[in-house]
């Protein structure tokens, strides 16, 4: 979570930035797009410049997030792969030629590279060419026909798939937290904040960056029902229109339940610094006070909170660590595993796909089933009353 500072050595010269086509695309690199002609930095025309590098600088800005946190760091990373690949081989990265990228794509395909990822690397390729104001057609033949071959020859189905984190499992996690390891005095607030976030993270089927984006005031509990949960900005949603989605209370079963859950880790986290007069779990403080205040944040060992947001990389560590303890191969699990886990517990109880779409979020039927594991291909299969159905006896 602590990132390292860089040191600065102001009397340093600072080298001279590379020329675009041989470095990563950044939102400098749209101004240089945006300004199209000098202004006179003198005389009349001084104040209109100054004004129109301000709204270059912000224009510029505003193409950075055209994408996602997580697109536009996987675009980074292909386009600078790319660049490198270009150099090697001593041509320009913004030539605008198709062909040039159907070279570079058959590469990394011998290479190994699914076609999930290759098809990443083209949409960061044409990224980078629209933001740069170059023409680069992706139906040309010469790219489209060698990217459906690398298709049909290497088939688009995943490698490997998490594992779900289903109810039984997640129970089994839950009772391994916190950790041997975890520091006494840290101890209680750990397993109380990881235990929130594997049952808020299951519930609402949440990706582990929504997990770490939740404020305080996105929670709110409602009496005789359960939690509500805001989410702000998603994946599917980069517009911010936001999502509420709810998750019921599970009264019977106090140790898996989410409202208690919550309310457990709001006894810390709600502290006397953070509100004079905090409310008694599980209500929550609403208002601005909420809104602007992690719902998730950094432990010291000491037990102290930090009210800083975490990294969403602590959700998957958090997730393969409890499985390891609970005696799971923390291999088959990931940042998905909650997600995968309640969408096919849904699917398994045989649940209307929109009711199951409209927790997940999801906008494509197809994709909503690719999160569903059948637990048991038997059920409902057609063929047990074609072929007579099941052994007599």
């Amino acid at each position: 979570m602590l990132a390292s500072a860089m040191n600065e050595h102001p009397e340093a010269a600072e080298p001279p930035a590379p020329p675009l086509a041989s470095r990563p695309l950044a939102a400098a690199d749209a101004r240089t797009v945006l300004v199209v002609a000098p202004t006179p930095m003198t005389g009349p025309g001084t104040a209109l410049s100054f004004a129109l590098t301000d709204l270059a600088e912000r224009a510029a800005g505003y193409a950075s997030r055209a994408s996602g946190d997580g697109t536009r760091a996987a675009y980074g990373s292909a386009w600078k792969m790319y660049a490198v690949w270009c150099d090697a081989h001593q041509r320009q990265p913004l030539a605008g030629d198709p062909a040039q990228v159907a070279l570079y794509l058959t590469q990394r395909a011998e290479d190994g590279l699914a076609v999930s990822s290759l098809k990443v690397a083209r949409a960061a390729i044409r990224a980078a060419h629209r933001l740069a104001g170059v023409s680069l057609d992706l139906a040309d033949p010469r790219l489209a026909l060698v990217m459906e071959g690398i298709t049909r020859s290497k088939g688009t189905r995943p490698t490997r798939q998490a594992a779900p984190v289903m109810p039984d499992l997640l129970r089994r996690l839950l009772a391994a937290l916190p950790a041997p390891n975890t520091p006494a005095a840290a101890a209680p607030a750990l397993a109380a904040r990881h235990r929130a976030m594997l049952l808020l993270g299951f519930g609402a089927a949440l990706r582990r960056s929504e997990i770490v984006a939740l404020t305080i005031g996105d929670i709110a509990v409602v009496d005789g029902r359960g939690l509500t949960v805001l989410i702000r900005r998603a994946k599917g949603d980069q517009q911010g229109k936001g999502r509420t989605l709810a998750i019921w209370a599970n009264h019977r079963e106090p140790d898996f339940c989410p409202v208690a859950a919550m309310a457990a880790w709001m006894a810390f986290r709600v502290t006397a610094a953070d509100c004079l007069a905090p409310p008694a779990p599980p209500a929550l403080p609403a208002g601005d006070w909420a809104a602007s205040r992690q719902l998730f944040c950094g432990v010291s060992s000491s037990g102290v909170l930090s009210g800083q947001a975490m990294s969403d990389k602590i959700v998957t560590r958090l997730i393969k660590q409890a499985g390891a303890l609970a005696g799971v191969d923390p291999r088959r699990l990931s940042g998905h595993s909650l997600r995968r886990g309640l969408l096919t517990t849904a699917g398994d109880l045989q649940l209307p796909l929109i009711d199951l779409m409209r927790q997940s979020r999801h906008k494509s039927v197809d994709t909503a089933l690719g999160y569903i594991e059948a637990a048991d291909i038997w059920r409902n299969n057609i063929t047990e009353p074609v072929f007579g159905g099941r052994k007599p006896g």
